[in-house]
């Protein structure tokens, strides 16, 4: 019963919670002052934004913040891959999943880890933090370190043999949950934290990723100057 609710209905209610809500948010201001009222401006929520902090220590948060979102980008491809591979049972598309996942996982679990100490640490970043933005970090680092210690330390694999044909059966509307009976406890852990991430993204600032493709190809250049530049 356990394994039906989180592999065969969590997986519906992450999928519809990540895209639908985002677009709710998105032209109706979830969050801002058009609330409940259509904006087509996309942003009728005022807070569709970073709220970036990144002028507060800012030579010892780059690293952190490029390693958080090239390694997400990494595991976004690899399991793609490794899902693809397993339900096609290629083992060299399996292969790459595993060290693309190990390697871009170390990425996300850095980055999460030195974000998250850092907005405890620095009194200015921590006045402007809200509990979304430690409970998103902690989200990134628990499933980014769950994933880890199955692969890394557990030096299990396979699992992907079993994870494709149950991702087969959500994409063919017949979702069968027994498929995941057989998965290690830490692998449904890791899943059930990843889906539980997902349903909450749309009611956080990550919805500023769906920015990306659209406002950030149009908009004007922003010239860039470096502070010794300046002092010349």
């Amino acid at each position: 019963m356990v394994d039906r609710f989180f592999f065969g209905a969590l997986p519906y209610l992450a999928l519809l919670l990540f895209a639908v809500g985002a677009l709710y948010r998105a032209f109706t201001g979830f969050k801002g002052a058009f609330r409940g009222k259509p904006d087509m401006t996309v942003r009728g929520d005022m807070q569709w934004t970073t709220r970036s902090t990144g002028f507060f220590g800012r030579a010892s948060v780059g690293p952190a913040v490029l390693c958080l979102h090239w390694g997400l980008i990494l595991l976004l491809v690899g399991h793609t891959v490794g899902f693809l591979g397993g339900w096609a049972s290629r083992t060299g598309w399996v292969d790459f999943f595993r060290w693309t996942g190990m390697a871009a996982g170390i990425l996300v679990l850095y980055g999460a880890c030195w974000a998250l100490a850092r907005r405890y640490t620095i009194p200015q970043v921590r006045a402007m933090s809200r509990v979304e933005d430690f409970v998103l970090l902690a989200f990134l680092a628990l499933i980014a370190g769950l994933g880890l210690y199955h692969s890394a330390l557990r030096m299990a694999w396979g699992v992907s043999y079993s994870v494709g044909p149950w991702a087969e059966s959500l994409f063919a509307l017949r979702p069968d949950a027994a498929l995941m009976s057989s998965a290690p406890f830490s692998v449904k852990l890791h899943m059930i934290a990843a889906m539980l991430f997902f349903c909450y993204f749309p009611f956080t600032k990550l919805v500023h990723a769906w920015s990306f493709p659209f406002g950030y190809a149009s908009r004007p250049y922003i010239s860039m100057r470096s502070y010794a530049g300046v002092k010349k």
